[in-house]
């Protein structure tokens, strides 16, 4: 019996549906609950899914050059996939109590929270900034996770969208400059300041009362 359709169309969909991104065993256990494929026709089916994965990353050896659809979020070896075009719903965004009290309502801040949940451009980000800077640290407080924490805090920062949702003309993609990395404190805080704070005014969060 054949597949009911391609691998890479399945891989694509339940990526979509883990957040558009994930580990191999996040994308295995996704497609399977999905029970779409006939997982019978091939017992060994999830080196099916590793070996489309590789062949349509331009991060990978084994590319093929057709279509550069994934890419690797740590670096090569480490198992974790993106879907390069990935756009995050916000549909599937979850709230928290604290979040309740965001004026502009629950659907703008799924809006922007979905955005600030873009792998890929976080990613950017965080390389960009380590550039500049060597590591990645706090723009506000200059907070540093791998000073405080060790080798478990290696490169582990939010990334926080400064323009606000209302602000956003149709069809607009998030870029790397639209990003500002924060602790998950100032994170929290910068969410709740009206009006929200350009990337030259994050020390208002300590200077003003």
């Amino acid at each position: 019996m054949a597949q009911p359709r391609p691998w890479l169309d399945e891989i694509i969909d339940a990526m979509k549906d883990i957040g558009g991104h994930g580990y191999y065993k996040d994308i295995y256990d996704r497609i399977y609950e999905r029970q779409i494929m006939n997982f019978n026709e091939n017992p060994s089916w999830t080196s099916a899914v590793r070996q489309t994965i590789e062949r349509y990353s331009s991060d990978s050896d084994v590319f093929t050059g057709i279509k550069d659809i994934f890419y690797s979020v740590e670096g090569k070896g480490k198992g974790h996939w993106g879907l390069r075009d990935f756009e995050p719903d916000s549909i599937n965004v979850d709230l928290t109590e604290d979040d309740t009290g965001f004026p502009e309502g629950k659907k703008v801040l799924r809006q922007h929270i979905c955005r600030e949940r873009n792998p890929r451009v976080i990613m950017l980000a965080k390389e960009k900034f380590k550039a500049e800077h060597g590591k990645v640290f706090c723009e506000a407080c200059h907070f540093s996770f791998e000073e405080k924490y060790g080798n478990i805090g290696e490169d582990f920062i939010e990334g926080h969208y400064l323009i606000p949702v209302s602000e956003i003309p149709d069809g607009y993609r998030t870029k790397v400059d639209d990003i500002v990395l924060l602790c998950s404190n100032c994170h929290r805080m910068i969410h709740r300041k009206r009006p929200w704070l350009k990337r030259n005014e994050l020390s208002k969060l300590f200077a003003e009362e």
